[in-house]
């Protein structure tokens, strides 16, 4: 199981794995903060409604669309 110093890498980190595994999970979540000019220790506030978006997109093909979009609400509610 990975760790994160960034407290919304790690939130988000464990939000995933749960569902697509941790592989999976880092992958994705170094990628799509990659998109953002970012990387995962970097994620902030301000990243969350980009960053909640591309993964929806991304995990629609794994999850459906009703779950992928129920992992968006999840990132955009952190905290």
């Amino acid at each position: 199981m990975s760790s994160y110093t960034n407290i919304y890498a790690q939130k988000i980190y464990e939000i995933l794995v749960p569902l697509i595994g941790d592989m999976m999970t880092k992958g994705t979540l170094k990628s799509q903060a990659a998109k953002l000019g970012i990387n995962e220790e970097s994620i902030a506030p301000v990243h969350l409604p980009a960053l909640a978006e591309e993964l929806r997109r991304g995990l629609v093909a794994f999850l459906g669309s009703d779950a992928a979009k129920a992992v968006a609400s999840k990132i955009m509610s952190i905290r």
